[in-house]
C-alpha cells in the first residue's frame, strides 16, 4: 500500500530541476490589463485568456476561475476553491477533501465520491467509467485555472450530466516556469506544503508538483494524511503538433468522524459518532493515473487525441469493510473547425469518447475495526460510448445561434460471485439535444438555451434488487446575462429543469427500506448570481492604485417532487432534501496595485433546509464571518493570514439525505469547523 512513496522519490529530481529555473510567474489579477510580451503557448493546454474567450461563447452559465483567486487564503477543500462561484455548492463534510458538490441539484445526495458532474483535467475526464469521481484526485495548487460549465452547457465537451462539467487546467512548463514553494498551517494541526516547478525550452516543457497535507481535524476521529503528485511533460513535435503526457499519484488516508444528532451538534460539535470510533471507520485509497493528449493544428482545424488509464485501490471500513480495486481506461478524439460558413463566423466542435472500467468489489464484516468474514464479492463492469457535436453560427448584428447534442450508449454489468444482489446486465441509450441563442453587445451579453441531460445510474445506485434501474433524464430551460458596466461586473443565470427518473433515496415499497430509486417526475429551478462591485466607483477597465471590492456569489435552488408516490406516501409537492435553498458567500476586500489585500469574508444560509424528502426535519440556518489579509507577488514572497468562523458558530456544513427522519436514529448532521486561523507563505522564483 505504500509503494507510492517510491514513485514520489523518483520524481523528486524533476521537481528540484524545475524549481531551479528562474523566470516571471503569472500576473496578478489586478494586473490583467497590463500589456506583456506573450509567452509561447502550449498547444495542448489553453491559457486563462483562451478559456475566458472560449467560455464566453457559450449561451449559458459558465465561469473561469484563476488560481490567484483561491490562493489568497487556505487552498485545501472544494469549499475553498469554489467559495465565490455562483451555482456551485461545495460543502465540506468535516473540514476535509470529501465534500458534497452539486451544480443545479446534481448528485445532491452524495457527501462523498461525487456524481452528476463530469470532472476533467485539460479536457480529459477523470471520472471513473460508472460516473463517480474522487475529490482527492484533484490538486488546486497544481492548477493554473478552472473552467466551469453549469448544466447542459457542457454538452460540447462530452458531458450530458445534469450538473455539467468542471475542467482543471494544469500548470505546465510554459504557463508556470520557475519554482514554487507554498506552506499553509493553522488550527487543528493543519499543515499543507507544496513544492513545484516548471521548465521549458523550444520543443519541450515539464512540470511537477508534490503536496503533503496533514490535519488532526476539528472533530475527534477526523485525522487526514494525504500525498499528491502531479506531473506533465510536453513535447512540441512541430509547430502544429504537440504531445503531453501526464502522470499523477495520490495516497489518501482519512478517518471518518460520522454524523451527530442536532443536540450534539449544538452542544459538542467536535465529538465523533461513537459507532465510527468503535468500527474505526476510514476512507483510504491509492490512485495512479497515466494520461496522454496529442493536439494537431491544421489551419482552421484542430484535432485532440486523448487516452488515459486509472488504477484505484480502496480500503473503506464503515458498517462493513469495503475493498475495491478498479482499472479504468479511456480513448477519445475531439475535432474543432473555425472556418467561416456562408461568409459568417462559424465554429464546430465534435468528438467521440470510449470508456471502460472494471472493479473487483468485496465486503467484509467490520469487527470493531478488524476485518471479519467476507460477505460479498462481485465484478462491476461499466462501458460507455459517447458522441457529441455543437455548431456556433454567427448570424450578425450581435446574434449567434448554437445547436448541438450528445448521444450515449452505456452498459452496466454486475457479475455476482458471493452474496447479493444477483448478477445483472443493463444497457442505456439516450440523445441529449441543445439549442441556444446569444447576443453580444458592448461589454454585455444576453443568452438563452434549451438542453437535455442524461445520466445512467452508477453501481452505488444499483446495489440492491429493488433500486434505481432507469437512467435519469431532464430538459432544462435557461436564460441569463453577463457583462461589465464601469465599476460593476455581473453574471446572472436563471434555469428550470424538468427531470424524469431522478436518482433519489426513497423508501422502496417492496423492501420497505430506504434506498436509491427513480422518482417519477421532479423539477429543479434556480438562480445563480455572481457580482463584483468596486465601491470606490472605479472602472474595471482602469488600473487604479486602490480598490475596495465587494464580491459575492448567491446560489438559489428550489428542488421539488412534481409527481411521485408509493403505496404508503405521496411525495408530490414536497421539497427534495439535500441542499440549502439559499447559499450566499462573499468578501469585502481592499486591494492595491502592489498586491496587498485585506477584508472580511462571509457565508450565509438564511433559511432552514430539509434533510428528509417527507419534509419533517430541517437543518438550521447559519451565518459565518471570517477575515483575511496578505500580499500576492509575481516573484518572491507572498503570504496570507485567514480567520474562519470568528463567532465560533455551531452549524451543520452538510447532512445526510433521508426519505424520512426517524427520531430513534437522530445522528444525521455533519458539523462544520469551529473558530480557526490559518497562515500561509508562498515563494515564487
Amino acid at each position: 500500500m505504500k509503494s507510492i512513496q517510491l514513485l514520489l522519490t523518483g520524481f523528486g529530481g524533476l521537481i528540484a530541476t524545475a524549481a531551479a529555473q528562474t523566470t516571471a510567474s503569472k500576473p496578478l489579477p489586478l494586473d490583467e490589463m497590463v500589456v506583456r510580451a506573450e509567452r509561447e503557448k502550449a498547444l495542448t493546454v489553453p491559457t486563462t485568456e483562451d478559456s475566458r474567450e472560449e467560455l464566453a461563447k457559450t449561451p449559458g452559465g459558465t465561469e473561469v476561475i484563476d488560481s490567484e483567486r483561491y490562493l489568497t487564503g487556505r487552498a485545501s477543500t472544494m469549499a475553498d476553491t469554489f467559495a465565490l462561484s455562483p451555482g456551485v455548492v461545495a460543502q465540506s463534510r468535516f473540514g476535509s477533501d470529501e465534500s458534497r458538490i452539486s451544480i443545479r441539484g446534481s448528485g445532491l445526495q452524495r457527501t462523498f465520491h461525487g456524481r452528476g458532474i463530469r470532472v476533467l483535467q485539460d479536457g480529459i475526464p477523470i471520472n471513473l467509467a460508472d460516473g463517480g469521481f474522487d475529490m482527492q484526485s484533484l490538486e488546486p495548487t497544481a492548477t493554473d485555472h478552472i473552467n466551469i460549465w453549469r448544466g447542459g452547457n457542457a454538452l460540447a465537451y462530452g458531458s450530458s450530466t445534469l450538473g455539467g462539467a468542471i475542467d482543471y487546467i494544469s500548470r505546465n512548463g510554459r504557463n508556470s516556469p520557475g519554482g514554487l514553494f507554498r506552506i499553509e498551517a493553522g488550527s487543528y494541526d493543519y499543515l499543507r506544503a507544496t513544492v513545484a516547478g516548471g521548465l521549458a525550452d523550444e520543443t519541450t516543457d515539464a512540470y511537477a508538483s508534490f503536496t503533503q497535507q496533514y490535519q488532526e481535524g476539528f472533530r475527534d476521529h477526523a485525522e487526514q494524511n494525504n500525498q499528491r503528485l502531479f506531473t506533465n511533460f510536453g513535447w512540441k513535435i512541430s509547430d502544429t503538433i504537440e504531445n503531453r503526457l501526464y502522470f499523477s499519484a495520490v495516497n489518501t488516508d482519512s478517518e471518518l468522524p460520522g454524523a451527530l444528532s442536532k443536540d450534539d451538534l449544538e452542544n459538542d460539535p467536535s465529538k465523533a459518532n461513537p459507532d465510527n470510533i468503535a468500527k474505526d471507520q476510514h476512507r483510504d485509497f491509492q490512485l495512479y493515473r497515466i494520461a496522454n493528449k496529442t493536439s494537431f493544428v491544421n489551419g482552421d482545424n484542430t484535432w485532440d487525441l486523448t487516452a488515459a488509464w486509472t488504477y484505484k485501490d480502496l480500503d473503506h471500513p464503515i458498517f462493513q469493510t469495503i475493498d475495491q480495486v478498479s482499472n479504468d481506461a479511456l480513448l477519445g478524439v475531439t475535432f474543432v473547425n473555425s472556418s467561416d460558413l456562408f461568409a459568417h463566423e462559424n465554429n464546430v466542435r465534435a468528438g467521440l469518447l470510449f470508456t471502460y472500467g472494471k472493479t473487483r468489489a468485496a465486503q467484509f464484516l467490520n469487527l470493531n475495526g478488524e476485518r471479519g468474514a467476507k460477505v460479498l464479492e462481485n465484478d462491476q463492469i461499466a462501458t460507455n460510448f459517447e458522441a457529441f457535436a455543437e455548431d456556433q453560427f454567427t448570424l450578425g448584428k450581435g446574434f449567434s445561434a448554437i445547436i448541438g447534442g450528445s448521444y450515449a450508449h452505456n452498459r452496466r454489468e454486475l457479475d455476482q460471485i458471493l452474496g447479493t444482489p444477483d448478477s445483472y446486465d443493463y444497457s442505456y441509450n439516450q440523445f441529449a439535444p441543445k439549442v441556444g441563442m446569444r447576443w453580444d453587445g458592448n461589454d454585455l451579453q444576453v443568452f438563452a438555451n434549451v438542453s437535455g441531460s442524461y445520466e445512467p445510474p452508477s453501481f452505488s445506485e444499483t446495489y440492491t434488487a429493488n433500486t434505481a434501474r432507469d437512467a435519469q433524464t431532464a430538459t432544462s430551460f435557461e436564460i441569463g446575462t453577463r457583462g461589465m458596466r464601469n465599476f460593476f461586473r455581473w453574471d446572472v443565470t436563471a434555469y428550470h429543469a424538468e427531470i424524469e427518473n431522478e436518482l433519489l433515496t426513497i423508501v422502496d415499497p417492496i423492501t420497505n427500506s430506504s434506498t436509491t430509486t427513480n422518482a417519477d417526475q421532479t423539477t429543479h429551478t434556480g438562480i445563480e448570481v455572481g457580482a463584483e462591485i468596486d465601491l470606490l466607483g472605479q472602472s474595471w477597465k482602469d488600473m487604479p492604485d486602490h480598490r475596495v471590492v465587494f464580491r459575492s456569489a448567491w446560489t438559489y435552488g428550489k428542488f421539488e417532487f412534481d409527481r411521485h408516490s408509493t403505496d404508503t406516501y405521496d411525495y408530490s409537492g414536497n421539497k427534495i432534501a439535500g441542499l440549502p435553498p439559499h447559499l450566499i458567500r462573499g468578501e469585502l476586500v481592499w486591494e492595491n496595485s502592489s498586491g496587498w489585500y485585506a477584508g472580511p469574508t462571509f457565508e450565509w444560509v438564511p433559511v432552514e433546509s430539509y434533510i428528509d424528502h417527507r419534509n419533517t426535519t430541517t437543518a438550521d440556518p447559519y451565518a459565518l464571518v471570517g477575515f483575511k489579509l496578505g500580499q500576492r507577488k509575481e516573484k518572491g514572497i507572498s503570504w496570507f493570514i485567514e480567520a474562519k468562523n470568528l463567532t465560533d458558530e455551531h452549524y451543520a456544513s452538510t447532512y445526510n439525505v433521508l426519505d424520512t427522519f426517524n427520531p430513534s436514529a437522530p445522528t444525521q448532521y455533519l458539523p462544520g469547523d469551529g473558530r480557526s486561523v490559518y497562515a500561509g507563505l508562498q515563494w515564487n522564483w
